[in-house]
């Protein structure tokens, strides 16, 4: 009913819920997201998916789509948690949330509170630099133009970890991979987020690729995109029932 919208969308606001679903869907996912709400503040979750629950971002599990992958990063990242590593991410707000004045940058502050010794570098198409974050710079460029990424690489020339949760689509995926890959560090992780998002709309306006994920998973055609590729792993989100929807590669 109209007159309970309000107390509906209050609920909605702090974990990210559409307003749009039907009554039982969102009571649903309400109850869902509560209950790991509070087991994050418990502490029966991973420290990184409890900063995650903290901060308004949806690699966590208490921001939708919930995709869970602070759960995996903290396996792969927890060795290196104290060191002083440069973390690349690309892509820095949801689509929904450009150009709200009030928009912040919540997977920044999770990498800044996660990784005390870390310099953290973000990368936007859109202009973030009005936002303040101790260790952290932000650049605004297009993750398909090789010339803006080196921008980056220019000021950042060793990146222990690139996280790409841009576009999601193929051709800014590989232009970047192909782009950033000589500046990863020996032992560096290079991930790909949200290999199962990608909008037709989008792909078919680019120059046209093959799917990521197939690529990622034909050895002999990434050897021919980048050199010294060591382990490749796939993980899934499981929270919104998706296979194989982030890749991780560890360079030589």
């Amino acid at each position: 009913m109209t007159f309970l919208f309000p107390i509906r969308r209050a609920l909605s606001l702090p974990f990210g819920l559409p307003l749009g679903m039907d009554k039982m869907e969102f009571l649903h996912k309400l109850a869902a997201v509560v209950y790991r709400d509070l087991r994050c503040r418990w502490r029966l979750y991973d420290e990184l998916t409890r900063i995650a629950s903290i901060h308004p971002t949806d690699k966590g599990v208490t921001f939708y789509p919930f995709n869970g992958y602070t759960r995996h990063y903290h396996r792969l990242f927890n060795a290196m948690r104290h060191l002083p590593v440069t973390i690349l991410e690309i892509g820095l707000a949801r689509k929904r949330d450009r150009g709200d004045p009030r928009v912040t940058c919540p997977s920044l502050q999770l990498w800044a509170e996660y990784f005390p010794h870390a310099s953290i570098v973000g990368f936007d198409i859109d202009d973030f630099s009005m936002l303040h974050q101790p260790r952290t710079a932000i650049f605004r460029g297009d993750q398909g133009k090789p010339e803006d990424l080196l921008r980056v690489v220019a000021d950042y020339p060793k990146l222990d970890i690139v996280i790409d949760d841009g576009s999601h689509a193929s051709f800014h995926q590989q232009t970047s991979l192909r782009t950033l890959w000589p500046y990863v560090a020996s032992g560096g992780i290079y991930v790909i987020e949200d290999l199962d998002q990608q909008l037709p709309e989008l792909e078919s306006s680019l120059p046209k690729s093959r799917k990521t994920l197939d690529l990622l998973k034909d050895l002999p055609a990434l050897h021919q995109l980048i050199d010294k590729a060591g382990e490749i792993r796939f993980f899934d989100s499981p929270l919104r029932d998706a296979v194989d929807s982030m890749a991780c590669i560890v360079k030589r």
